[in-house]
């Protein structure tokens, strides 16, 4: 059953960007990137690893021809080299600055509880820097970034304006967060009873974190800042669960 699953997402994969690509003008564009990202959602859920990153380039490959096909500039998608230096920048103080926090918060009793997630409590350390280093820079951070404010925001403010643009692709973004949140419910130690409030917090929690990736991807003309955030929201946090868990760990053995 799982291996029809698994095809039947493969072809929801490639159908979209065929979509994308040859049918319906710039509103087949955005249908066809969004199919293609249910398809790469389903055939990658529970793969983690080599397997996990080397679809989400492959989705990414896809995508970019369909960028290519509707002719948007390398500008459009974030990604000008008039911005570079100063999309890195902004990089580099964005990790500083939200890695520091997330760290912080994770020495504070009161919000450590968030950070009870068994998929990141209840693996080794190999597994978490693989995740840190691998699996989130190079698959969640790559697809997600490069599909809803790369391709998607370009069209969908061509087709709509920037704000338009930016609440589309934020509403989009925080419906895509349905399938994790169900799966975090399941996993959270602070997650009990019926998973619909934990599913629709989830989802209005990232459609306005959507709204602030967006803007800061316009604000600083680039893709980087927003990815530079996203992953040191995820990435740090994976990182710091799993020393608080070791840590917990150490000290209830004594």
């Amino acid at each position: 059953m799982r291996v029809v699953g698994r095809s039947l997402a493969l072809a929801f994969l490639l159908g979209g960007i065929v979509l994308g690509m040859f049918v319906g003008g710039d509103v087949g564009a955005v249908i066809g990137v969004v199919i293609a990202m249910l398809g790469f959602q389903g055939l990658t859920r529970g793969v983690e690893g080599v397997p996990y990153v080397a679809a989400a380039l492959f989705t990414t490959a896809g995508l970019a021809l369909v960028a290519w096909r509707h002719s948007l500039s390398l500008t459009q998608l974030g990604l000008g080299w008039s911005s570079v230096l100063t999309g890195l920048a902004w990089s580099g103080v964005i990790v500083l600055v939200v890695g520091t926090g997330i760290g912080l918060a994770g020495r504070i009793p009161r919000t450590r509880a968030l950070f009870a997630d068994d998929r990141v409590t209840e693996v080794s350390g190999v597994t978490t820097a693989r995740r840190a280093l691998l699996d989130i820079p190079f698959g969640t951070v790559l697809i997600e970034e490069f599909a809803f404010r790369g391709v998607l925001l370009a069209l969908t403010i061509d087709m709509f304006g920037t704000v338009g643009g930016v609440a589309l692709t934020s509403f989009l973004f925080g419906l895509w967060h349905i399938s994790p949140s169900l799966e975090m419910h399941e996993a959270h130690r602070s997650t009990t009873g019926s998973p619909w409030p934990t599913v629709v917090s989830t989802v209005v929690f990232t459609g306005v974190g959507g709204i602030g990736f967006a803007v800061l991807r316009l604000l600083t003309a680039s893709l980087f800042p927003p990815a530079a955030l996203h992953w040191a929201m995820n990435g740090t946090g994976v990182v710091v669960g799993w020393f608080i868990h070791r840590n917990g760990t150490a000290d209830a053995s004594h």
